[in-house]
């Protein structure tokens, strides 16, 4: 019984006027989202990308020609790059608003004729741009990609496919016949979900089909089994998103009498889940919950703590002959260390306020599946929030395991004093082949990692939806 009211729907959708629609607008913009990311700037990001990578290898060999010491006070590489996500057309996000490059910066000073070094620290390139106010930048995600395809037309698609699945049976007096067939309530109504719910995922499927065959066939873009399976996530994610819509609208259609006030119910419905919430709350909650930056926080070139004054100081007194007494070194070294682990503090509480907060915001707009949707087709697509946090954590471990690995060899030179600074450590050269190199792990098991709130925030909306009409369906009359 449940196959043939399956059938029966699926049939009456496919030769609708609204199926018809929803395949050539959805086509019609996936194709159009598949020319602007051809003519857009992927393949520009990605051979800047490579050949910026290629100049930050060539410093690190360079380095390496200089001696060890060089590589541990220096870094192997003056900037860490984030590469350019090849499934940016499916989800772009607030990627242009998230830094591209973290700096491993280093500073020199010469006190008395000593030439010192600050050892490198991790932060953010073009600090002084990435303010609270920015947070309003990161919840802007308007563009013509897969989320705002099937977030935005194919989730209205939903709620006109069922607006009328139970409100015109009534008006057209057949709900009373089917129901007198002893149909259970919950067979019609499984029924017409699955029916609408096949409907709409073969206009997925033809879209994004179309879609893929245009990117592949006019790009140079590589998608390999790990973007097959970050693809194959979105997917099921669309799907469990346009459920959340199909149950709505059958929702929307058992509590309303007519089919044109079931028809004013869902765009309402539409344009306050789809249109307001995410934009006008997330920009609300960017600016209530994403306190300013104060002289207190933000990280300023000309900040002194007692650390960094008392490095100073030790400077100022160091002489020449002092480099040959290794517990004056010791003593410079110690504060070093010292005056890095606060500055270290001070970006991480940078870090705290810059990123941390904006995720508050969003937490907010993941309160509609609209807003699920979008930050797991992000996470998968990785170009969102979840990938930049991500990109942070493992360029600061690859520079604590470089730094580790370069006093691992400092250790077994028998002529340093293994004192960190410039004089006190290996002056002996390293082979450019055996340097660390940072690789990003963007494995599909990782990006998915990163989207496992919002699948199942996903999740518990389409079960929640479907059981708000399930309930309604209980009590609602068939005449």
């Amino acid at each position: 019984m449940l196959a043939a009211i399956v059938k029966r729907e699926l049939i009456d959708h496919l030769i609708s006027l609204r199926f018809s629609l929803a395949l050539v607008l959805v086509v019609g913009l996936m194709v159009l989202n598949a020319l602007s990311f051809v003519g857009g700037s992927y393949e520009f990001r990605r051979d800047l990308y490579l050949e910026q990578v290629q100049a930050e290898q060539e410093i690190g060999r360079s380095n390496a020609q200089m001696g060890l010491w060089k590589l541990i006070v220096h870094g192997g590489q003056d900037y860490i790059y984030k590469k350019p996500s090849s499934l940016m057309f499916c989800a772009i996000g607030a990627n242009d608003a998230l830094p591209e490059r973290l700096w491993t910066p280093s500073w020199q000073f010469e006190y008395n004729g000593i030439m010192t070094y600050d050892p490198f620290l991790l932060i953010y390139w073009d600090i002084e741009s990435i303010w609270a106010p920015k947070a309003s930048q990161l919840m802007k995600t308007r563009a013509l990609d897969w989320v705002f395809i099937i977030g935005g037309l194919l989730s209205l698609m939903a709620l006109l496919f069922t607006f009328d699945a139970f409100s015109g049976e009534k008006e057209r007096g057949t709900l009373k016949l089917v129901m007198a067939q002893s149909l259970p309530r919950h067979t019609l109504l499984w029924g017409k979900f699955l029916g609408a719910l096949l409907a709409l995922a073969l206009v997925l499927s033809l879209a994004l089909v179309v879609n893929l065959l245009f990117v592949l066939a006019l790009s140079k873009v590589n998608l390999g089994l790990v973007e097959a399976g970050c693809i194959v996530g979105m997917v099921g994610l669309a799907l469990l998103y346009l459920a959340c819509f199909v149950a709505l609208g059958l929702w929307v259609s058992i509590r309303s009498s007519t089919t044109r006030s079931s028809l004013v119910g869902v765009l309402l419905l539409w344009v306050c889940g789809v249109l307001l919430w995410p934009t006008a709350g997330g920009a609300l909650a960017a600016r209530v919950l994403v306190r300013e930056f104060g002289e207190d926080v933000v990280m300023e070139w000309e900040f002194n703590p007692p650390e960094k004054m008392k490095v100073v100081r030790l400077r100022n007194n160091l002489r020449k002959r002092d480099l040959r007494k290794p517990e004056q070194l010791r003593r410079l070294a110690d504060a070093d260390h010292a005056n890095r682990r606060v500055t270290q503090a001070r970006e991480d509480q940078f870090l705290a306020y810059s990123l941390g907060e904006v995720e508050k915001a969003r937490h907010i707009v993941r309160l509609s599946p609209t807003g699920c949707f979008q930050y797991g087709m992000e996470a998968l697509a990785g170009t969102g929030l979840a990938r930049h946090k991500s990109f942070v954590e493992q360029a600061r471990s690859y520079v604590q395991q470089f730094e580790q690995t370069m006093l691992n060899l400092d250790r077994d030179d028998p002529k340093s004093l293994h004192i960190h600074i410039a004089q006190g450590l290996s002056r002996q050269k390293i082979d450019p082949n055996t340097l660390p190199i940072f690789r990003e792990d963007l494995s599909a098991t990782t990006l998915l990692r990163h989207a496992v709130v919002d699948v199942i925030g996903l999740f518990f909306f389409a079960i929640l939806t479907y059981l708000l009409a399930y309930r309604a369906w209980l009590r609602a009359s068939i005449v």
